[in-house]
């Protein structure tokens, strides 16, 4: 490994009466001492220096606060080049990758020779970016976070890759996720450390991608969204998280399908980002009338249902219902019309019949790697235990459970039909619980022992993937216990992504959050 010494700086975070108002930060000693000793230990041989702390800080480069959109315009215009946007965010990874750990597969070189192709008249003009470890991606290695892929090099990318690419976003490198997107980590690549404060996770297994945007790495990446996986981890780390409606994109599947859950999208710090890219990735001629590029907020007032104690059985937090609440203040000022629902979806029931029809379906993974090794379920050395384990609780269901838990998913819209035939849009939490802590999930553990952590993040979020509808989750509020970020997600029917960006235009000129940035990111680099 290579020798570097990384200057750190700690911020705290003071309590506020508001929860839409950005922390406030003060640095004590105590708090950068344990910090330097966390970040020590997790960085191994990196070498820590505190010459610094008291000095100051700057902004890693003059181009960490453009959007997407705004870097396009200045290669357009001739201010900098393509070439040098990748030079740029190749620094900012060489600083902030040792901290963060975002970074799966670099492709530095692949960027660079890109950079010199990509023709400025293409939306982005060659603007980096960085693509989930969860695509496929001609030519790049796509391991899902596993041993078991650790060498699988996809040789054609997928319909929506290409979108991607052909708009002129130029991929520098794929994002850390979770083994098979399940859990926290994974043994090939750990975990993505969060930035606002590095003793937290990122939340599901979109946290690589989150965490780049929050660092500052680049403005606008690559997601999957599976059970939350965009909206998560985005609502961890104070960005921008969008689930579009199952087949508004591009296929992200090899066949040209659209998976029943999963949905390709967005995360990025700011609405015109997320607009774009939609326009960009989005099928012309799929299920849905396109929306093409949406430029701001509209005039419509809408009715939202306001689903304040989340799911039954899972229901949020003092802290998180607080922050909401604001954020429910907050729509009526601008003159939506704010009801307070009961959630539709009883949490309990949900979260066991998810268990019921999806985990079985790892079965045949757990077959190949013991078929390859020669070893039993927990002695792959391909799996890690938490995965092993999760695909053997999914074996022992009974063939009537897992029918059980179909028969669920295939009556579950019903349930949102009676609130959208009121409402235009529903509101609630991104998550009922804070933001996991980073040794709240090992890959080293048991899925028996700590699931019940993950599927209570995932409650209000998952049931969204379930009924293929639209949703996002917006960077609006802190925690009062943790002072970490708190998303708010949005949920409208199938088709209705419009509606999402513009209500998220809205919010975002009112509560403006671009300038709220994460304290190990590259607004602030010690001088």
């Amino acid at each position: 490994m290579r020798h570097v010494t990384v200057q750190m700086f700690v911020v705290d975070h003071e309590p506020e009466a508001d929860p839409l108002a950005f922390p406030k930060k003060r640095l004590t000693r105590r708090n950068f001492l344990g910090a330097v000793g966390a970040t020590g230990a997790l960085l191994g041989n990196v070498s820590l220096s505190s010459t610094s702390v008291f000095a100051g800080t700057r902004q890693l480069d003059d181009l960490v606060e453009y959007d997407a959109v705004g870097l396009a315009q200045l290669v357009k215009t001739k201010e900098i080049s393509a070439v040098e946007l990748v030079e740029r965010v190749i620094r900012r990874i060489e600083a902030l990758n040792p901290i963060v750990n975002c970074v799966a597969t670099p492709t530095f070189d692949r960027a660079l020779e890109k950079a010199r192709e990509i023709s400025p008249d293409t939306f982005f003009a060659g603007v980096p970016t960085m693509l989930k470890d969860m695509v496929d991606v001609g030519g790049v290695r796509r391991t899902d976070g596993s041993r078991l892929w650790a060498t699988n090099i996809p040789q054609k990318s997928v319909a929506y890759v290409e979108a991607l690419e052909a708009s002129g976003l130029n991929m520098i490198g794929t994002t850390v996720a979770p083994e098979f997107a399940n859990g926290l980590d994974s043994e090939l690549y750990g975990m993505a450390i969060n930035p606002w404060n590095l003793d937290y996770s990122c939340n599901a297994s979109s946290s690589g991608a989150a965490c780049a945007v929050a660092a500052g790495i680049v403005p606008l990446v690559h997601g999957t969204d599976g059970g939350g996986s965009n909206r998560l981890p985005a609502s961890a780390c104070n960005v921008i998280g969008f689930k579009p409606s199952r087949g508004r994109m591009m296929s992200g599947e090899q066949d040209g399908s659209h998976d029943t859950f999963k949905t390709n999208g967005p995360i990025c710090r700011t609405v015109r980002d997320a607009a774009a890219l939609i326009d960009v990735c989005e099928d012309k001629v799929g299920p849905f009338p396109p929306i093409g590029f949406i430029e701001g907020p509209s005039k419509r007032r809408l009715k939202v249902a306001y689903a304040r104690m989340g799911t039954k059985g899972v229901e949020p937090v003092a802290a998180i219902v607080r922050a909401q609440d604001a954020v429910a203040e907050l729509l009526r000022e601008l003159g939506h019309e704010v009801t307070e629902i009961d959630h539709p979806i009883d949490g309990t029931e949900y979260l066991r019949m998810f268990r019921y029809a999806f985990l079985p379906k790892f079965a045949p993974l757990l077959s190949l790697a013991r078929g390859i090794s020669g070893q039993s379920s927990l002695e792959t050395g391909l799996l890690s235990n938490w995965t092993a384990t999760t695909m053997l609780e999914g074996q022992s269901y009974s063939p009537e459970q897992r029918q059980e838990g179909l028969n669920y998913f295939n009556d579950i819209s019903a349930k949102f039909a009676e609130v959208f035939a009121n409402h235009d849009v529903i509101f609630s939490a991104t998550s009922p619980s804070e933001t996991l802590k980073r040794n709240a999930v090992s890959h080293r553990d048991d899925f028996a022992s700590k699931a019940h952590l993950l599927e209570n993040l995932l409650a209000l979020a998952s049931p969204v993937n379930a009924v293929g509808d639209c949703a996002i989750s917006l960077p609006v509020s802190f925690s009062s216990e943790t002072n970490m970020p708190v998303g708010s997600m949005f949920h409208a029917a199938a088709g209705n992504d419009a509606t999402l960006v513009e209500l998220s235009y809205e919010l975002e000129q009112a509560r403006p959050w671009n300038d709220n940035w994460a304290p190990y990111s590259a607004k602030f680099i010690p001088v």
